[in-house]
């Protein structure tokens, strides 16, 4: 496949202090002990999703936060929420990089930081670049690069995981340490853990489908909404009762999203 890019809205912000380490730690799902990159989710109490980075540690101590669905300030906001005593300041750095999406080639690493990611289901990377680099291959779209995400079975946050959805609901358990200790939503991580008390599950779909679409069964219950689409593949929110090959309203149930890699 050729190298493809496309420019990005992605937010980024420069997390610095002496507290910096110790505090992200205590706040997202990563477990960032002895790791330079990492996904994140940021949970509120209840466990739901708020917001997804990636969290690549700086050689000088420091951390850049890259979020491809949240403007500066709001991703700022929910970072530096639980901020009290910490020596933790958070700055928005969005205008100083030029920000890609690279698909199908290893971008050029000159002049540029790149950032390896599952999120689409190809070999994919997030690249920061000087402002005004020249594209650094085929222009190509997001909805493109959605398209093969959706076709993977891959979820996206806020998309197919909200600010409604547990990231286990969707397939997002890879992005959540069980191991680390305590951070905001970790209880709630743990008692799915333990329990498996979970009563819908993000499964990929194929028939006519559109995004917000709902399908029902026989009974005439809602079966699931469609959160994602492409063409006649989409991703679907459903109820755990749904096995894998049943189809309702013509549309075929099929396995669970889930991150490359599981």
């Amino acid at each position: 496949m050729a190298l493809c890019c496309a420019p990005a809205e992605t937010a980024v912000i420069r997390v610095t202090g002496e507290d910096a380490a110790a505090f992200l730690q205590g706040q997202c799902t990563a477990d960032l002990r002895g790791v330079t990159l990492a996904d994140a989710l940021w949970l509120n109490r209840k466990g739901r999703v708020r917001a997804h980075t990636v969290i690549a540690k700086e050689a000088d101590g420091s951390f850049l936060l890259l979020c491809p669905h949240l403007a500066a300030p709001d991703l700022i906001a929910i970072v530096t929420a639980n901020v009290i005593a910490d020596d933790v300041v958070a700055t928005d750095e969005t205008a100083a990089w030029g920000r890609w999406i690279v698909w199908g080639a290893s971008p050029p690493l000159t002049s540029a930081k790149v950032f390896a990611t599952k999120r689409y289901g190809v070999a994919a990377w997030d690249v920061l670049t000087p402002p005004g680099t020249a594209a650094l291959g085929e222009v190509a779209t997001i909805a493109a690069l959605d398209a093969l995400r959706i076709a993977a079975g891959v979820p996206a946050v806020p998309t197919d995981c909200g600010a409604n959805e547990f990231p286990q609901e969707c397939g997002l358990d890879a992005w959540v340490s069980y191991t680390k200790g305590c951070y905001l939503g970790q209880e709630v991580m743990a008692r799915i853990q333990s329990m498996g008390s979970l009563r819908r599950i993000l499964r990929r779909v194929a028939g006519p489908v559109s995004a917000g679409q709902q399908f029902r069964s026989p009974e005439g219950k809602v079966g699931g909404t469609v959160r994602s689409a492409a063409g006649d593949v989409g991703l679907a929110l459903v109820s755990v009762d749904l096995a894998e090959g049943v189809d309702l309203d013509g549309i075929r149930i099929g396995s669970p999203a889930a991150m490359p890699g599981r």
